[in-house]
């Protein structure tokens, strides 16, 4: 599967890294100053690493390696890794690794895909400051362009290997979201992801071919297969034509407007967001502030946070509320068979009360000084009472701070995501109740056809073009334009050229998506008119297979 387009040729670098053995070793009394010491020592290198590789890097790359330099930096952690060296007497890569993997064990258990790919991060921090308490790490020799087969990778190993001359990257394991695919793309590192047994297959190659945009890894080609793709990258290099489309204003051949926006979780993606064209901020994904480094913001960093956000951005910012499950917050929360099925989004939020009230004022304020710029979207809504404790809620919160002599928007406007089917079927009922729609076609999907986009078994099932996705969406705009509220999508799907291209043609213009995204979605519209967009779209919704849909783009004239 395509993590990160593009074509590379060269030697293979197979990594097969073993784990190091962790025992739980007591120590004496008179050594505890020592492994104390050593852990500080490993924090500190560790620290220097991270700075070091995020020079020269985008700000995408840049904010994923900043945020493992917060989870390596948390107080909690330090204080409980010091606590198991001086108080429990384990030895230092002992004590590392315990109370990291009590915070790996929680977020195992989360119902929310950010936590969940954060998983491998926080699993090379504690490797690496094991690594670095031992003081015995080998080097490893790199060929500069490489193509780098490995079964998982952290980010900051993929940036080093970057650094010394790699070129592409086969993983056995992880997604298309995941956050090494994420760094390959900012690279512009070629990249296919779950390659089952790639490791084990290419152990006993030399040289290879990697198509990433079919997802195809060639190993010790013929002359005549490596002339045909030295002729391919050649012509790729030619259509680089980037900068000029996102000179272009965003209309179809036949005159409609388009709106493309960016989905960002992070200040430092501003910048690429507004490098790529985009018209404001489709998805302001906030569940970092909840847990940035493992630990909470205040409300009084949220309103920094936000501040920063709508400082730096022209155009519309929509900000999606806390989209996580709830058993992080407490140790004694009682465990979920279905987490994705659970406790999470506004379910978790209405339960919370401290916490919602927290970031809705937070919000709210940032809404008073930016008047007209803020929208308010809630998560996970899948019934109609819901929304109604929402607006309960922010009337409340909104009487409150006038009563506090601070300035605050009468006209923000409050959304829902369409991420569940119960939504989509009853987005006619919905419309009457908000002012917008915003489709998110991850969750959907994954709701709709009952696949975890997370399993690596059935990733294959895992299709966001599929006709059943399609048709819930064609539903939910209808409903919208019934009721005369506004429609977006900020899905995957929305990056995809086939996805951007039915949903365009179903009527619906706005769109956000990976800033990343932009300049290929925004060149495919601008060279279609909307009739034959329409024209698409309603040929797609008779499709009954993906396959089909993808037949039909392939041909598409």
């Amino acid at each position: 599967m395509s993590g990160s387009n593009g074509i590379a040729i060269g030697s293979v670098l197979v990594l097969d890294k073993k784990k190091r053995k962790v025992q739980p070793k007591k120590i004496k009394s008179d050594t505890i100053l020592s492994h104390l010491k050593r852990y500080a020592k490993s924090k500190e290198k560790f620290l220097n690493e991270l700075d070091d590789l995020t020079e020269n890097l985008d700000n995408k790359t840049a904010s994923i390696l900043e945020t493992q330099k917060h989870i390596a930096s948390d107080i909690e952690i330090e204080k409980r890794v010091n606590t198991s060296i001086e108080v429990d007497q384990y030895s230092v890569d002992f004590a590392i690794y315990k109370v990291f993997n009590e915070f790996i064990e929680r977020l195992k258990e989360s119902g929310s895909e950010l936590f969940q790919q954060r998983i491998i991060d926080i699993e090379n921090i504690r490797d690496r400051l094991i690594d670095l308490s031992c003081e015995d790490e080998q080097k490893l020799e790199i060929e500069k362009g490489a193509i780098l087969i490995v079964k998982e990778i952290s980010p900051t190993d993929l940036v080093t290997f970057y650094e010394k001359g790699v070129k592409a990257l086969v993983m056995d394991k992880g997604g298309v979201t995941s956050h090494a695919a994420i760094i390959a793309q900012s690279l512009n590192l070629p990249c296919i992801v779950s390659a089952k047994e790639a490791v084990n297959t290419a152990s006993s190659s030399k040289h290879a071919i990697l198509d990433a945009t079919n997802g195809e890894l060639i190993l010790d080609p013929e002359k005549q297969t490596l002339d045909k793709f030295k002729k391919e990258i050649r012509r790729l290099q030619k259509e680089t034509k980037t900068k000029d489309i996102l000179k272009k204003p965003s209309f179809t051949k036949d005159g409609i407007e388009f709106h493309l926006r960016a989905n960002i979780e992070f200040t430092q993606e501003l910048n690429l967001a507004k490098e790529f064209g985009a018209e404001g901020i489709g998805l302001l994904r906030t569940e970092a502030l909840l847990y940035g480094g493992i630990t909470k913001k205040s409300e009084a960093e949220q309103d920094k946070f936000y501040e920063e956000i709508l400082s730096q951005t022209e155009g519309p910012v929509v900000i999606r509320l806390f989209d996580v499950g709830g058993d992080k917050l407490n140790f004694h929360t009682p465990d979920e068979d279905n987490p994705f099925l659970g406790w999470r989004g506004i379910r978790m939020l209405l339960d919370e009360e401290e916490m919602f009230r927290g970031q809705l004022r937070s919000i709210l304020k940032v809404a008073g000084k930016y008047p007209g710029q803020v929208k308010i979207l809630v998560p996970m809504i899948s019934m109609v009472e819901e929304i109604r404790l929402v607006k309960e809620k922010i009337a409340q919160l909104k009487s409150d701070l006038v009563n506090e002599k601070l300035t605050v928007d009468d006209s923000i406007p409050l959304g829902i995501m369409i991420e569940v089917p119960s939504a989509a079927l009853l987005a006619d009922h919905l419309a009457k109740e908000v002012d917008f729609f915003s489709i998110g076609t991850n969750d959907l999907t994954q709701y709709t056809l009952a696949v975890d986009r997370g399993n690596e078994q059935i990733c294959t099932l895992y299709q966001q073009n599929h006709p059943s996705v399609l048709k819930l969406i064609k539903m939910t705009y209808k409903a919208a334009k019934e009721n005369k509220i506004e429609i977006s999508v900020c899905g995957e799907l929305a990056g995809d050229e086939i996805g951007a291209a039915c949903l365009l043609g179903m009527g619906i213009t706005d769109l956000s998506m990976s800033p990343s995204h932009l300049p290929k979605v925004k060149e495919l519209l601008i060279n279609r008119s909307f009739e034959d967009l329409s024209r698409f779209s309603k040929a797609v919704l008779s499709c009954s297979t993906t396959a089909e849909i993808k037949h039909l783009y392939n041909n598409w004239d």
